[in-house]
């Protein structure tokens, strides 16, 4: 192989993609009948899909910095939702994967959903993007504001607001034909299916509800951003991922089996689609059974980019190549907790999974589920597997200790269409 083209399958192009609490069933190729995501599902098809793949945190500001810095949510200091007018983010002297990945020459780009800080230094491009242009929150949130780079540049409402997907994929393609020589890096945030869902009229269909066209409109313009890479003839160095940050929101949500949503750390609520294709380097049409979490991503993708991982900071996750590429299985290192403010709430170790809390509330007993013959967490076996309870309640006793105390920041909010908690009035 020529010495060039080795350098280049060295740094694949990287295309990260993922909806706004997208439950786990909510695709085709996750078992929904009720929408129809073609361009996801073929997505699927080329590369792999796993079905044990969690999100480390139960709701969105958490989970995008995990997901970003490789590192528990609690060690970069954001372990609740942000909100409008929040004075903080995330901190200045955390490394995200785009601020490594940009060591390696990579041309950065973050589009959608930021969620980690409207105020400098915690804009996207504080941390490693070269560029910007998306909503800073949630579409329940007021100021609906657009942003290109670090300046508000338009305030969504009306149509505009409806249109808003369509014009990140917009922004998306004319990125990647600018950036088409790489490498790059597009890390690419619906804001749907979150609602309050906003959509074109072309989009609806009269008695369906709302939920479902907004899946469907997802899929239409993630397609339009993978035929770009595909007419651009960047399949073969480009490795594309699809996911969700957190369990659903909406009602109409399809979680299948699984028990919870947003805010919860069962299963419906961290537990989410993970799709990863890389045409000559991920065997397509794989499903991998194995667990694996949202800060694996930033050692996995270190390595593929050939940087070392930082050092004089503590990472959490493990480099799930092997489990991508088919090459060998990961034996976990550690377990998996979920940390909900300071409280540790829920671990994951092997089949077993312990809850002693939900969000700030202790449970009255601990519920224990064996997650290979009951993923749907309906049968406590606390009472029947002792043992397994307790040594699991010494795990989170350890890592508790390792938690830092969380202080409740309260600060005013200005726009009077906003509830007191930051989200838009009804």
């Amino acid at each position: 192989m020529p010495l060039l083209q080795a350098a280049r399958l060295a740094r694949p192009n990287i295309v990260w993609i993922w909806a706004d609490n997208l439950a786990y069933q909510d695709l085709g190729c996750y078992g929904s009948t009720r929408v129809k995501t073609p361009a996801i599902d073929a997505l699927a098809q080329s590369g792999v899909r796993f079905t044990q793949y969690y999100v480390a945190h139960t709701v969105c500001s958490p989970s995008r910095a995990a997901l970003l810095t490789g590192r528990q949510p609690f060690r970069n200091g954001i372990v609740d939702v942000l909100r409008p007018d929040s004075p903080t983010g995330l901190p200045a002297g955390e490394i995200t994967i785009a601020a490594l990945l940009k060591q390696q020459g990579y041309r950065t780009m973050a589009i959608g959903k930021w969620h980690l800080g409207d105020k400098p230094p915690h804009f996207a491009v504080d941390h490693g993007f070269d560029g910007y242009f998306g909503m800073p929150y949630s579409m329940d949130m007021l100021p609906a504001h657009l942003y290109r780079d670090r300046q508000l540049i338009d305030d969504l409402a009306g149509e505009k607001v409806e249109t808003v997907t369509e014009r990140y994929a917009d922004e998306a393609i004319a990125f990647l034909r600018a950036a088409r020589n790489g490498p790059f890096f597009l890390y690419f945030s619906h804001t749907i299916p979150h609602p309050p869902i906003n959509l074109p009229p072309r989009a609806r269909h009269e008695g369906r509800p709302i939920y479902d066209d907004a899946i469907e409109h997802m899929d239409e313009q993630t397609g339009r951003i993978l035929r770009t890479i595909d007419e651009l003839g960047l399949r073969d160095n480009t490795l594309i991922f699809f996911s969700s940050d957190n369990g659903p929101m909406a009602q109409g949500a399809q979680t299948g089996a699984l028990r919870g949503r947003i805010r919860d750390a069962y299963e419906g609520g961290v537990r989410v689609p993970f799709i990863a294709s890389w045409r000559g380097r991920i065997p397509a049409g794989r499903t991998v059974n194995d667990p694996a979490i949202a800060y694996d991503v930033f050692p996995t993708l270190a390595r593929l980019a050939g940087v070392p991982m930082p050092t004089g900071r503590e990472y959490d996750g493990q480099d799930i190549w092997p489990l991508l590429s088919a090459t060998g299985p990961v034996p976990r290192q550690k377990p998996f907790f979920w940390v909900y403010l300071d409280n540790v709430t829920t671990v994951r170790d092997g089949k077993w999974k312990l809850h002693v809390g939900t969000r700030e509330k202790a449970l009255p007993e601990p519920e224990l589920y064996d997650l290979d013959t009951d993923p749907g967490e309906s049968r406590n076996l606390a009472s029947a597997e002792p043992a397994v309870a307790a040594r699991l309640r010494a795990l989170i006793a350890e890592y508790q200790k390792g938690v830092p105390h969380v202080w409740p920041l309260m600060y005013p909010v200005r726009d009077p269409r906003k509830l007191p908690s930051g989200p838009r009035r009804k």
